[in-house]
């Protein structure tokens, strides 16, 4: 973790993947840092089965398929990419250097930094069973390629539009789909959700919870708490989410209502520090995927210039991978 890098970027969803790749176009020496387990973001969690119409170049990708494709990208250039670490704190060193230390105690050492970590970290409410962890392999938050479901039997839980959407998706994908949920209703569903759920090959079980996870090895099945058992080879979870505030201003950055202000070149108020993405708000901003896109890449072009003023000021892929 001593080893110094051009630039580290904290946060590993959609923008800060492209900032990644940008950065590696430009050959920066670039590290991603992103909280969760895996990369994707908020992409990743709340849609992946949705189809996203306001990204140039793809009519009607799904954010499944979006994050794939981001991550191909910026594995292209082969940036080293840390999962499962909360940055908790920011340090600009006396050579201009900074330190960004985790959780754990561990820092990681880089010239440049750029923020793309949305609006604060969050964690998906755990399955409430008492032995989850012994199958913690066979239960997931997030859909996430969803063809790993392919002829398995699958149980969702969950009492919302999500866990609609998800069994949705799953539909002739999966060999089986079970959708269980602890109220008698579903929370944010309009009534075509619930015509599309009652017309899909979908068991659904309400009023219900899971009170065991058996099997020997691997999940087999799992156990409601009204005697009821089914075969399972994965289950699915949504059952909300702690979103913890961001610590932009524990990092000593200026913040205007949880995000941070920057000038038209994505610059944070700390030199070296750039900003792109759900975190960054200026005049005029836009909450879009493909608005992150924009600023992660004149984020890269500042701290490019920060490290050499003599850098050029963007560059231009179809010159860069002209043989490839």
């Amino acid at each position: 973790m001593s080893e110094l890098y051009d630039v580290t970027i904290i946060g590993g969803g959609t923008t800060g993947l492209y900032t990644a790749f940008y950065s590696g176009m430009r050959e920066l020496k670039t590290k991603v840092i992103e909280y969760q387990q895996h990369t994707g973001g908020k992409v990743s969690f709340f849609y992946p089965e949705k189809r996203i119409y306001d990204v140039g170049g793809f009519l009607g990708v799904t954010g499944d398929e979006l994050v794939q494709n981001v991550e191909d990208q910026a594995r292209f250039v082969d940036p080293e990419i840390v999962t499962g670490e909360k940055i908790v704190s920011i340090d600009k060193q006396e050579d201009g250097t900074f330190v960004l230390t985790n959780d754990a105690g561990q820092k990681h050492h880089s010239k440049t930094v750029i923020v793309a970590s949305g609006m604060g970290t969050f964690e998906m409410e755990p399955l409430n069973v008492g032995d989850r962890a012994s199958y913690d392999d066979y239960i997931h938050y997030t859909i996430q390629r969803k063809e790993q479901y392919n002829r398995k039997k699958v149980a969702i839980v969950s009492d919302s539009r999500v866990g609609i959407d998800w069994a949705l998706a799953l539909e002739g994908i999966a060999e089986a789909v079970e959708l269980i949920n602890r109220g008698a209703d579903f929370k944010g569903t309009s009534e075509q959700d619930l015509e599309s759920l009652r017309a899909a090959d979908v068991r659904v079980h309400l009023s219900s919870k899971v009170e065991t996870l058996e099997g020997e090895g691997k999940l087999q099945q799992l156990k409601l708490e009204n005697g009821e058992v089914m075969e399972a080879d994965d289950v699915l979870v949504y059952e909300g989410l702690h979103i913890d505030k961001s610590m932009y201003a524990e990092w000593g950055l200026d913040t205007e209502k949880g995000r941070i202000p920057v000038e038209p070149d994505m610059r944070a108020n700390i030199d070296g520090i750039f900003v792109a993405g759900d975190a960054a708000v200026y005049n005029g901003k836009t909450m879009l995927i493909a608005s992150g896109f924009n600023e992660a890449m004149a984020a890269v072009n500042s701290a490019a210039k920060y490290l050499n003023p003599k850098a050029a000021p963007q560059v231009y892929s179809t010159v860069i991978y002209k043989n490839r």
